[in-house]
């Protein structure tokens, strides 16, 4: 019986791979990768999957000619990216090095918190050097989002009169928050 085992592994291809044998295709499909793939630190990510996709799938059959064998297989693996990469619209993506410069996470930093204050400040030292009722205008149609018809009914003054007097502010707030050094 054991005659017969060792007579039909011999006639029959060789599905296990043994080290000599990974090394030896490495470089046909690093080969292969380094013409197919965009960026070359993934030649080694692909080749690592064309052998787990291989010794997951080689104990089934036999294999002839592995070379051949290993190249079908990473084809495959190939096509099977580029669909996945197709169906989620990968090429539409930005790399993470790329959007964290864009990103602002909006995380109050020491700096952040300090400088806000100091802007605060500014605004508020400069909003006292305005008239009070153009300041009581500009107020209500900046932070609570009246309309100048509604500030103008409230306070009674001309719908004119108010948009004049929120200009005035604005041109102060200009002169003195942008350009403090003058």
């Amino acid at each position: 019986m054991d005659s017969q085992a060792d007579a039909r592994t011999d006639s029959t291809p060789s599905s296990v791979f043994d080290s000599a044998e990974l090394e030896a295709h490495q470089s046909a499909l690093r080969g292969y990768f380094a013409r197919r793939v965009r960026q070359a630190q993934d030649v080694d990510d692909y080749v690592q999957d064309v052998y787990l996709r291989a010794l997951s799938a080689a104990p089934d059959r036999g294999v002839d000619n592995w070379r051949a064998f290993l190249l079908r297989v990473a084809n495959n693996l190939l096509i099977d990216r580029f669909r996945r990469n197709t169906a989620r619209h990968q090429d539409a993506h930005d790399g993470l090095e790329e959007v964290a410069e864009l990103v602002d996470d909006g995380a109050a930093t020491p700096e952040r918190t300090l400088m806000f204050r100091q802007e605060l400040a500014c605004l508020e030292a400069a909003l006292r050097d305005v008239d009070p009722l153009a300041r009581h205008a500009f107020l209500l149609v900046r932070v609570d989002g009246l309309s100048h018809r509604e500030v103008a009914g409230r306070l009674g003054l001309e719908v004119k009169t108010v948009s004049r007097q929120i200009e005035r502010v604005l041109a102060h707030l200009a002169r003195t928050m942008v350009e403090p050094s003058r």
